[in-house]
């Protein structure tokens, strides 16, 4: 369990440093030539640094890529599921921050507003979910179950680890409910695939323009968005077994 734990440890700082200094590179660079952080050469750097996470952590089978307990005759199912779990809860979000946080989420959606071009769109919709579920549910979460960790205790740890990448108070919170999500998911299935698709759809789909609806609207919104997430999970919870890995926690 020691070795395990260690080596979740190492793992895990090796993510850090991987997507950390092309991060600092790229403000460095900036600051030299611009004399200001200029979003563009960032938004180049971290796409770097999700790429080398990628490329590394599953060139060296760090992490592996693999369907967990999902048989393959489901995958086009449970595709759609993870797709529609990221809709719902993007929309349980949006309709929460526009009836109690509307300045919060104003302030979220200019800073994304920042993050343009084809580097934006790669790191932001692509291969950013696809390193953050490496790092925090295949390296995290899943090093922390296989130590014998209580798996409600793994998931909520891996889920607040997350949320600390997010600087605003609501995406720090809202991301906590999303890494609880997703990191069941992983749990349930054993395999970060339906995490990164519903990581890439729910990135993909933060363009959304809200502005005109008025509060009935985003009430209705939230009740059949729920429901559908409720949904979603109790498919996910009655279609797919446990993985043999993880029937011993």
């Amino acid at each position: 369990m020691k070795e395990e734990l260690w080596r979740t440890v190492k793992l895990f700082l090796l993510w850090w440093l991987l997507f950390l200094v092309p991060l600092i590179i790229g403000i460095v660079i900036s600051l030299i030539v611009s004399k200001r952080i200029d979003y563009g050469v960032l938004d180049w750097s971290m796409l770097t640094g999700n790429l080398l996470i990628v490329v590394v952590f599953l060139c060296k089978r760090y992490v592996k890529l693999s369907l967990g307990c999902i048989e393959r005759r489901k995958i086009w199912p449970m595709v759609g599921m993870a797709v529609l779990i990221a809709a719902a809860y993007l929309f349980v979000e949006e309709s929460v921050g526009q009836l109690f946080f509307p300045e919060e989420l104003q302030k979220m959606a200019d800073d994304k507003s920042m993050i343009s071009g084809i580097s934006g769109i790669l790191y932001g919709c692509i291969f950013g979910p696809i390193a953050e579920e490496i790092g925090f549910r295949g390296i995290l979460l899943g090093g922390l179950l296989k130590t014998r960790c209580r798996p409600w205790l793994a998931i909520l740890i891996s889920a607040i680890a997350f949320g600390l990448l997010h600087k605003f108070p609501m995406a720090f919170f809202g991301s906590i409910i999303f890494g609880i999500i997703v990191g069941w998911l992983y749990w349930r299935t054993g395999s970060i695939i339906p995490g990164i698709i519903m990581h890439i759809a729910n990135n993909s789909l933060t363009g959304i323009d809200s502005t005109g609806w008025n509060n009935t609207v985003f009430i209705i919104i939230l009740i059949v968005s729920f429901l559908l997430l409720a949904f979603g999970l109790w498919w996910f919870g009655k279609k797919c077994i446990f993985a043999d890995e993880f029937n011993k926690t």
